[in-house]
């Protein structure tokens, strides 16, 4: 079948991320640095944030209770993790032009709350899309299954028109088990071509 849909993950593909710029003005001292990078950004309970399911205050006692002594750093850093976060430049041009080929284009991303109350501009791309479902607003994340077939019921995409496109191999490889066409994203040239490759 002709692929009708084109489905993104939003960080590392339409979004740049990354904690190092950021953490290091916060927090210079390189000891500290570390605790607080294994408290908050390495930690197990980053991916449990996504789903949404805490207060903030709750989010930060998660990360405190990793490393109590830098109970003060690792609040500064929560303060702004938005910052962690920025629009790439070819984001918001490679969304119209797909739906100038008259693509539905959808975003299918974990992503926390508390950097989506910060988002700014660094998201304008989601307005020209035909949908998103995002992980704190469906309690849902990926690679588990639900998270794709929730964004494909709620849009009623057929998962064998559909291409998926995420930087995270274990989510294309859940998204090939549902029967879509997978991209593996390395970089916006590459992932060009092989949507052309695909007829897009």
């Amino acid at each position: 079948m002709a692929v009708k849909a084109v489905i993104f993950d939003i960080g590392r593909v339409l979004n740049g991320y990354g904690w190092e710029e950021y953490l290091s003005r916060i927090v210079p001292d390189p000891v500290a640095y570390r605790a607080v990078e294994q408290a908050v950004f390495l930690s197990p309970h980053w991916e449990e944030h996504d789903l949404g399911l805490l207060s903030e205050e709750e989010e930060i006692a998660d990360f405190v209770a990793e490393a109590p002594a830098y109970e003060k750093e690792i609040r500064a850093v929560y303060e702004n993790l938005g910052e962690c976060t920025w629009l790439l430049d070819y984001a918001c041009d490679w969304v119209r032009e797909l739906k100038g080929k008259g693509l539905r284009v959808y975003a299918l991303s974990n992503w926390p709350e508390h950097i989506y109350k910060q988002r700014g501009n660094k998201l304008d791309f989601l307005e020209d899309m035909d949908g998103y479902c995002l992980s704190y607003q469906e309690h849902l994340n990926k690679p588990d299954a639900k998270a794709f077939e929730n964004l494909l019921h709620k849009y009623d995409i057929n998962p064998r028109e559909a291409v998926f496109i995420d930087d995270s191999v274990g989510n294309v490889e859940a998204a090939k088990s549902l029967g879509m066409e997978a991209i593996l994203f390395t970089d916006y040239e590459t992932a060009r071509k092989e949507l052309e490759g695909l007829g897009v």
